[in-house]
């Protein structure tokens, strides 16, 4: 008997089961396929009761699938909340996905939802929306028929397609048709309907003395904010011939030698071309070439492109002079360097080991000096330093204490502030430390820092080198 009544309760489950997973079919009638960050994505979804009684319906979801939990959905919406079916009846209700502004563009996302009868709690069918964020600069597709040459004198229309591919309207869009040759040029205002597509034509007129070659057409649609929402790079060809002329010119100096070459494109089509100069190797050891150019086997070798009427100038010396000039460009280098260095405002950081304790750790010096090169005051002066949490500062200071003291996730951070210093001021600051932990290996202190401000109120921030503290393994 007590078998019978579990077959029994296993088969009233068991009926329970296979029915809720055909109480209610869910059907996505149309649904925005793509959409803008920042726009709407909007859905119809069909709902039919497949129950032998009336019930009601509603579409809920989770909330960690919207923002601030979600990088895709702001809202969910449904219009109408609840929907309300007699057995076999079929309804539709409008799911309204609003799509996070900075939602990560030329993307799909799936918005998990859930049907769930208010009469019923057993009955909860599970179905997924798709959709693909389209990326700013591909809402407005475009699609130019453009030629691929185009004859000199003859007028050529060209018709640009311009579509939104987006589910929101927009408003005053410019588009822009440029293009390097100047005929090539048009700018107008339009708005766009949800997915609708308008058509341009452009008309391209051009003479016979139009110079050949390649011309790059740009289109481009903006927002209203000047944002850029589609563009397109394509190219024609105007057909011609090409003439290069050269010229070579030596010009002898005082152990010396300059040699010219100069290179004209007296065609109309752009031309990319060599120019070569044989110099010998114990030559090229006092040679300089303008511009720069490479040696390839006892040849400088310079690349140039030449569009119509367009020259180039090559020029190599050689000469016997250049380490003499060499030494002094250097020994000027040096002592500029040196008299910038002088002049400037410098920080320096040490490390000093006091003593080693008994249980392994050791005791620390930093010093940290400041030295005001200039020969003016600097204001506003803060010098910080970061002890790392290895570290344990001992309270034990120089002859200035430290303004701050900042705890921080990675150490303490200490500052000091100066009203001012003068020229040729300096500053020492110190402070004891002790290390917390006995040998892990290389270890670095970070740099120090010091900000300030000019006589002509310009900040300026200058740091010391960082230290390397070795700890040897026991």
């Amino acid at each position: 008997m007590k078998y019978i009544v579990w077959i029994m309760l296993l088969s009233v489950l068991l009926t329970t089961v296979v029915s809720a997973e055909n109480e209610v079919t869910i059907d996505v009638l149309e649904g925005a396929e793509e959409a803008e960050a920042g726009s709407k994505a909007i859905y119809e979804v069909s709902l039919t009761n497949l129950q032998p009684d009336r019930d009601i319906y509603r579409i809920s979801y989770n909330e960690l699938s919207v923002y601030p939990f979600s990088d895709f959905a702001r809202s969910i919406m449904t219009e109408p909340s609840q929907l309300k079916l007699d057995p076999e009846e079929t309804g539709t209700m409008i799911v309204t996905i609003k799509v996070l502004e900075n939602a990560l563009e030329d993307k799909s996302y799936e918005m998990p939802l859930t049907v769930t009868s208010l009469t019923n709690e057993n009955i909860a069918v599970e179905f997924t929306l798709k959709t693909y964020v389209v990326a700013a600069e591909d809402v407005i597709l475009i699609f130019p028929e453009i030629p691929d040459t185009v004859i000199p004198g003859e007028d050529q229309e060209i018709k640009v397609r311009l579509k939104n591919r987006g589910n929101i309207a927009l408003e005053n869009y410019e588009i822009l048709i440029s293009s390097d040759l100047p005929q090539l040029y048009k700018n107008f205002i339009t708005d766009f309907g949800p997915g609708e597509e308008i058509i341009e034509t452009v008309i391209l007129k051009t003479d016979k003395n139009t110079h050949a070659g390649d011309y790059v057409v740009n289109i481009h649609a903006y927002d209203s904010d000047s944002k850029t929402r589609g563009s397109y790079s394509s190219a024609f060809t105007i057909e011609s011939f090409d003439n290069i002329r050269e010229k070579k010119d030596k010009d002898l100096g005082f152990f010396s030698k300059t040699t010219t070459i100069t290179k004209t494109n007296e065609g109309n089509i752009q031309n990319e071309l060599m120019v070569e100069a044989k110099v010998n190797f114990l030559a090229r050891m006092f040679t300089n070439t303008e511009p720069q150019a490479p040696v390839s086997k006892g040849k400088y070798i310079w690349t140039v492109d030449l569009a119509p009427g367009e020259s180039t100038v090559v020029k190599y010396t050689s000469n016997y002079r250049p380490i003499f000039y060499g030494l002094i460009i250097v020994a000027l280098a040096v002592w500029l360097m040196t008299h910038l260095i002088d002049r400037s405002v410098i920080i320096r950081k040490r490390l000093y080991r006091i003593k080693k304790t008994a249980d392994g750790l050791s005791e620390l010096k930093v010093l940290i000096h400041v030295r005001n090169g200039k020969t003016e005051d600097i204001t506003d002066v803060r010098i910080s330093d970061v002890l790392p949490n290895t570290m344990q500062p001992l309270d034990e200071f120089g002859t200035m204490r430290p303004t701050k003291v900042q705890q921080g996730t990675k150490g303490k951070r200490f500052v000091w502030d100066i009203p001012h210093l003068a020229p040729h001021e300096e500053r020492i600051f110190s402070y004891k430390v002790k290390t917390r932990l006995k040998l892990i290996g290389d270890a670095r202190l970070p740099p120090s820092i010091v900000q300030y401000q000019t006589k002509k109120g310009k900040h300026f921030t200058e740091r010391s080198a960082s230290l390397a503290l070795e700890h040897k393994q026991q």
